[in-house]
């Protein structure tokens, strides 16, 4: 099985969904002469839920295509989430119907264009550049939040997509998204876990990552002996954005490792509490993806 396979065991006119992200209106923004109406900015509205003192919750919310059901291409996404977020999923999702907030597996998972551990971020994509939303496809969010407070977190989360100009995209936008699953760190310990694979073929790296959970002490990739993310932090890790893009080869090797500090009295395994699991997974976004290839794939 495929990593990306077992993971799935575990962005004038705009629209902001309503609660049960079945209505849209116009999203206003300010300009000298008032407020204005963005006709190539759309935002997901995620429904507003509590995080309980000492919580983590895992929600998704499902929305319909806010493109009106044609191929539309997005060259940029920008992402906003109240504090205790741990982490930010979009998924492309088929045969589903928007609806409220529900409670998910934080082992879910399914082809993405984009994804953010930041509280506020998001990405403008290379000039020509853009991921496509395909006209039959409804769109799906996950939020992963964990409240280290006394006090309850009011979570908010919006996603706003923001539609390339016509007859500018030249190339489609992908995501490497691979998982190490082998994860067993004993109680009292720390360890290593490693990840080597080949890339399925040529890609210009746009933007790096990682995701780790509270035991995570280090993280480093690297393609063809080439550094090209590393942290020192689980939370918030900010990512490495390439401008030029940086262009790596088919059968590459990427190589990756986390580094855990298990002060548990359990062992640690894969797992989606970022309190008592952990993961160790690079993320990158790239470009171009081959005619007819999936979104997201995987490293074998």
């Amino acid at each position: 099985m495929n990593r990306l396979a077992l993971m799935s065991l575990c962005l004038p006119f705009a629209v902001a969904c309503s609660s049960a992200g079945t209505d849209s209106t116009p999203a206003a923004a300010s300009s000298s002469g008032g407020a204005t109406v963005d006709p190539d900015a759309f935002t997901l509205t995620f429904d507003t839920f509590t995080v309980p003192p000492g919580g983590e919750v895992y929600k998704c919310q499902n929305f319909d295509n806010p493109f009106g059901g044609v191929d539309t291409d997005v060259q940029g996404f920008e992402s906003h989430m109240a504090k205790g977020s741990h982490h930010l999923l979009l998924f492309y999702r088929h045969g589903v119907k928007a609806g409220p907030a529900e409670d998910c597996s934080g082992l879910e998972f399914a082809a993405t264009p984009y994804s953010t551990q930041l509280p506020d971020d998001g990405i403008t994509l290379p000039d020509g550049v853009a991921a496509l939303v395909k006209g039959d496809t409804s769109l799906r969010l996950q939020t992963h939040y964990l409240n280290a407070t006394a006090e309850p977190i009011e979570a908010h989360v919006t996603l706003t997509l923001h539609r390339a100009k016509a007859g500018t995209v030249k190339d489609h936008a992908g995501v490497l998204f691979v998982v190490e699953p082998n994860i067993d760190i004993a109680p009292g310990t720390k360890g290593v876990v490693k990840h080597d694979c080949k890339l399925p073929y040529d890609m210009n790296l746009i933007k790096a990552s990682s995701h780790m959970h509270k035991h995570g002490t280090a993280f480093t990739a690297s393609i063809a002996g080439d550094t090209v993310f590393e942290t020192n932090t689980w939370d918030d890790p900010k990512p490495a954005l390439f401008a030029p893009a940086k262009a790596v080869h088919g059968g590459d090797p990427l190589s990756f490792q986390c580094t855990f500090d298990n002060t548990e009295a359990t062992s640690l395994t894969f797992g989606e509490s970022a309190k008592t699991n952990e993961m160790c997974i690079f993320v990158s976004a790239f470009y171009p993806l081959p005619a007819g290839g999936v979104p997201t794939v995987g490293c074998d």
